[in-house]
């Protein structure tokens, strides 16, 4: 068994070359994979009352960029991923998984920014329903924080390699870094970090996500209308925009 986002590594060129949001997968091929076989304790509140230890600045990832990926309980997903990399001032991140019933997968569902302590700003993909934005942009922050909160913690990390008898189909997509890290949660280690607080995935704090253009990599400019994202129960932020111009 290997993580499915080799499977992606392998078919991510050609990815880049169809996809609206392939600009997001640039350098996946050679990024770390950190895989989480075990959604329920990924998922648990134990790792949820983490979160709050890593909010108070701006986020790290372990690598200038690396794949997050959890094994999915459900059969019409095998895995939930999310390739993330490190900027200067911010931390971007796509979400995407591979629809089991189609055996094919998705674009890029969710980029999601975390740009300010403790906010994600999440940019759909146009193609998504009302109910669909708010479902994925809560996991895909959420696997973001939450992976970030083991990793900062006393997660058991394991290296596997990849067999070489499998390297040569994935070598010849341009795929390196043969061995890939995986992790084991022990929610009783966690809960002595921290006192529980609820909730399943960490979610950022509510806001309004105005509606915006967006430059897409090919030159076209879509609209990603205003909607609510975030948890009320993490408390909120409101922010005030001014609007200036010369007087006529």
């Amino acid at each position: 068994m290997i993580p499915q986002a080799y499977e992606f590594k392998r078919i991510a060129s050609r990815f880049r070359q169809v996809s609206t949001f392939g600009f997001l997968f640039e350098g996946i091929e050679t990024a770390p994979v950190y895989y989480f076989d075990d959604q329920e304790s990924f998922d648990s509140d134990e790792v949820g009352a983490l979160r709050a230890q890593i909010i108070a600045g701006p986020l790290r990832l372990p690598h200038p960029c690396v794949v997050f990926e959890v094994k999915d309980r459900a059969p019409e997903r095998a895995s939930l991923l999310v390739y993330a990399r490190q900027f200067d001032d911010r931390v971007e991140a796509a979400f995407f998984f591979k629809d089991q019933r189609k055996r094919k997968w998705t674009d890029c569902l969710i980029h999601a920014v975390f740009s300010e302590p403790g906010l994600a700003e999440g940019y759909p993909n146009p193609k998504l329903g009302e109910d669909e934005i708010s479902i994925y942009g809560e996991v895909a922050t959420g696997i973001v924080w939450r992976a970030l909160s083991i990793l900062s913690q006393v997660a058991e990390v394991k290296p596997r390699t990849i067999m070489p008898a499998l390297r040569r189909k994935y070598s010849k997509a341009g795929v390196r870094g043969w061995t890939w890290q995986q992790i084991t949660i022990d929610p009783e280690r966690l809960r002595a970090k921290s006192a529980p607080q609820g909730g399943t995935h960490a979610s950022p704090r509510w806001h309004i996500r105005r509606g915006h253009w967006r430059q897409l990599a090919d030159g076209r400019r879509v609209f990603v209308r205003q909607c609510q994202v975030g948890d009320p129960a993490q408390g909120g932020v409101v922010k005030d925009y001014i609007v200036k111009g010369t007087a006529a």
